[in-house]
């Protein structure tokens, strides 16, 4: 088990966010998380949903994911 800080506690990430997600990128920690947003019915509020975290030693084991986004980048602009 860690029992070291956390990143997202020593680190501020850089986000972009939609109606729907939220992009939160670490860069020392070189991690990017997606996380869903929903509407907490209580509050009203938008929150943090699930989230998927891809870091750079995922990316740079498996090529084919960089590639994939590096496809969706293009097609998308």
């Amino acid at each position: 088990m860690y029992h070291g800080k956390h990143y997202w506690e020593d680190e501020v990430p850089v986000e972009a966010r939609t109606e729907s997600a939220i992009l939160t990128y670490y860069p020392k920690a070189a991690k990017l998380q997606v996380a869903v947003l929903y509407l907490d019915k209580e509050t009203g509020e938008k929150k943090r949903g699930r989230t998927v975290t891809l870091d750079m030693e995922d990316f740079q084991l498996n090529p084919q994911v960089g590639e994939l986004l590096k496809r969706v980048l293009e097609d998308w602009r």
